[in-house]
């Protein structure tokens, strides 16, 4: 399979793109995301703030290149400041705030920076802390900020509520292991969908029975497989589906359509938590099996 091309040879034109040496004192990161329509949090990049003993800092921004190669230009149109056309595996900025920090957090000389900083509890001048704490966005794109682990996390799963726990705190470079790919949804459709967001996340998946194992650069070669054989599936469905009401019907049995049953209270819970923005649509429509529409209909009904 064709690798994704990232360039690492690429020579610093400057100071400020020149990556700083020395003994690091402070560093912070936090991971950037894309937020779409759907409030699906895609995951495209890694920021970091570094801080020496000689009183010198930089910044890295490092594309999640493998993901954002798969992305449409009504998603992510770049980061703000970086010349994505270089495709560096990090871009440094040496005693220099990046464009990306300074159009979206408050300047030394702001009259009510102390103010900004006591509103997320911050007492000490951190932009990029301010930035992964605030609710506040940008109003020139839909990138946000928020805080990334140091290290990556291997997961064992064995149910499907426990996937939707992971996948909710997963970062790129973790690793989910399931049993089976059942666990992904109970229908081709729901086991796309959770394909997509483990590629939008960038999360390796091991699957023990099928044996299969994905890291984040092989979703593009997967899921378009996987979508055919949906798209299959939905196909026979609804042909076997058509054959079935045809023989109601000539039989003076088919009363229409039922209404899914589901559970209340969990539904409930779950339209909370998308009306909350602590879950993307995708996945609240895995969650309840419910089509886009009947959940927006539940919604309405609950308000």
């Amino acid at each position: 399979m064709e690798r994704t091309y990232v360039c690492r040879d690429w020579v610093p034109r400057n100071e400020i793109t020149t990556p700083l040496k020395g003994t690091i004192i402070y560093r912070n990161c936090g991971i950037i995301k894309a937020v779409t329509k759907e409030q699906e949090k895609i995951q495209v990049g890694r920021i970091t703030y570094e801080e020496f003993d000689n009183e010198e800092y930089q910044y890295i921004i490092s594309p999640f290149w493998e993901i954002i190669d798969m992305l449409p230009t009504s998603v992510f149109q770049g980061i703000p400041g970086i010349d994505m056309d270089l495709r560096l595996e990090h871009y440094y900025r040496a005693n220099y705030d990046p464009v990306f920090i300074t159009e979206r957090t408050p300047g030394k000389n702001r009259e009510d920076l102390w103010e900004l900083l006591d509103s997320v509890g911050l007492t000490y001048y951190d932009r990029l802390e301010w930035l992964i704490r605030t609710d506040l966005r940008a109003a020139v794109d839909n990138l946000i900020v928020e805080r990334a682990r140091e290290e990556a996390c291997t997961t064992q799963v064995t149910d499907s509520r426990q996937l939707s726990k992971v996948l909710e705190e997963s970062q790129y470079g973790d690793t989910v292991i399931i049993s089976h790919l059942e666990l992904l949804g109970k229908n081709s459709a729901a086991c796309t969908k959770t394909l997509n967001r483990l590629m939008h996340y960038g999360v390796r998946l091991i699957s023990k029975a099928e044996k299969i194992d994905i890291c984040p650069e092989e979703y593009k070669a997967f899921l378009p497989m996987v979508e055919a054989l949906c798209r299959m599936n939905e196909r026979v469905r609804r042909e076997r589906q058509q054959e079935g009401i045809e023989i109601a019907k000539e039989h003076k049995r088919y009363r229409g359509r039922v209404r899914k049953e589901t559970d209340e209270a969990f539904l409930a819970e779950t339209i909370r938590r998308f009306r909350e923005k602590e879950i993307p649509l995708d996945e609240a429509l895995r969650l309840t099996e419910l089509s886009k529409s009947t959940f927006y209909r539940r919604m309405k009904e609950k308000a």
